[in-house]
């Protein structure tokens, strides 16, 4: 009896054993994050990408479960057509997963794509998926994107024109209400250009003359009084005194050296024929004195 109870014993709990194993493996991995979401739309086509967050390591150890989880995940297009891809693990960031097209097979624009990924999936420690997931999304349409900012980039550049011509506009005429001056109006032409009649137009002309002429003499009146009130400042910044001063009164001790009276030069050599400080009609008057002399 003792035999027989052990034996039963030890299969209970190989029993329990094997069934808590096989439990693990099918619940442990699993979904946590995917993009693009299920149902959305406007995904890019350019370098698309379908990337799966796990919640556990999925890079593969060995090149068969390698290939056991590329055949796992599909990806159709609306049609129902197979698309081929290449399945990435991330070397950095562990239970990332991206699935791209092969160079074969682009995506599309506004096409609809399904992503399928079946329970075999298995993660690196073989734990496979409770449960397959399935997200479907719809690419972005390039022409009608395309076309929309062509036509965004056409209104900004309407609308600097417009703006820069309108502040050059009134640029032009603070300029000429600075100097005085305004254009001139013809009457009949704007009568016939507006439908006002002519008395209306040169009233109104003459009211625009008055007020460019007020604001010009405000102005004027205004650069006076600051002009006036630079001078007045600078004045009061002057500092007068009543006559000049010498250095001691600030408390200077220099003292300029006194000037050496200049001594009369004496002429030297008077008997050579050529004495110093004398004119050429000199030198031969004085020679002949001396002919005469002898």
């Amino acid at each position: 009896m003792k035999r027989i109870g052990a034996i039963l014993c030890l299969s209970v709990m190989l029993v329990f054993m094997s069934a808590s194993v096989c439990f693990a493996g099918q619940g442990d991995l699993a979904i946590k994050d995917q993009y693009p979401k299920d149902g959305a739309t406007g995904t890019a086509v350019e370098n698309a990408s379908i990337k799966i967050w796990f919640n556990q390591d999925v890079r593969p150890k060995t090149k068969d479960i390698r290939k056991a989880n590329k055949k796992a995940v599909k990806l159709v297009d609306e049609k129902g057509k197979n698309v081929p891809i290449y399945v990435a693990y991330s070397p950095d960031e562990d239970g990332l997963m991206m699935v791209l097209s092969s160079s074969d097979a682009k995506i599309q624009g506004d096409t609809e794509y399904t992503l399928t990924i079946d329970p075999a999936f298995q993660a690196t420690n073989g734990d496979t998926l409770a449960k397959g997931d399935q997200v479907t999304f719809k690419t972005l349409d390039q022409s009608k994107n395309m076309t929309v900012n062509m036509v965004m980039m056409g209104v900004m550049m309407v609308g600097m024109i417009f703006f820069s011509t309108r502040s050059m506009k009134k640029q032009q005429e603070k300029e000429k209400a600075a100097k005085g001056k305004h254009d001139t109006v013809n009457p009949y032409k704007e009568a016939k250009r507006t439908g006002k009649s002519v008395e209306e137009i040169v009233e109104k002309d003459k009211k625009a003359k008055e007020k460019e002429a007020a604001a010009a003499a405000k102005r004027e009146a205004k650069r006076a009084k600051e002009e006036k009130e630079r001078i007045e400042r600078e004045k009061a910044n002057k500092k007068r005194v009543t006559g000049p001063r010498p250095i001691s009164a600030g408390g200077g001790k220099y003292k300029a050296p006194k000037k050496k009276a200049s001594s009369k030069k004496t002429q030297q050599n008077k008997g050579t024929t050529r004495p110093k400080n004398q004119t050429g009609k000199q030198k031969n008057s004085k020679n002949k004195n001396n002919t005469k002399k002898k």
